[in-house]
């Protein structure tokens, strides 16, 4: 169980209240590209944060789908089939930080 001041990505400290709002999300999708200059600061993110978010909250299945040419996003499934997607290609790792904790709120 964390306390309210555990961290749930690298940089980025979660409030009591947003972590409660990561009971409603089912499912983090990932997508990106193995190489392409695009995806790097997705695959920069995960590199770095993918341990915490687990632990931030292990039931929640996180996918990373790897694609040749695949523009890089993320796609959080919620209660009742409700999705948010948001294109993360371009970014750095630090606004795919500020993108996947937007999204999760």
């Amino acid at each position: 169980r964390l306390s309210p001041g555990a961290r749930l990505f690298g940089s980025v400290s979660m409030s009591k209240a947003a972590f409660a709002g990561l009971k409603a999300v089912q499912e983090i999708r990932f997508h990106l590209c193995q190489t392409s200059k695009g995806s790097e600061g997705v695959r920069n993110f995960l590199l770095k944060s993918y341990k915490n978010m687990k632990a931030a909250s292990p039931a929640t299945p996180i996918l990373i789908r790897e694609a040749s040419g695949v523009e890089g996003g993320i796609v959080v499934r919620q209660d009742f089939g409700v999705e948010k997607r948001a294109s993360l290609e371009g970014m750095d790792e630090k606004a795919v930080e500020k993108e996947v904790t937007s999204l999760l709120k």
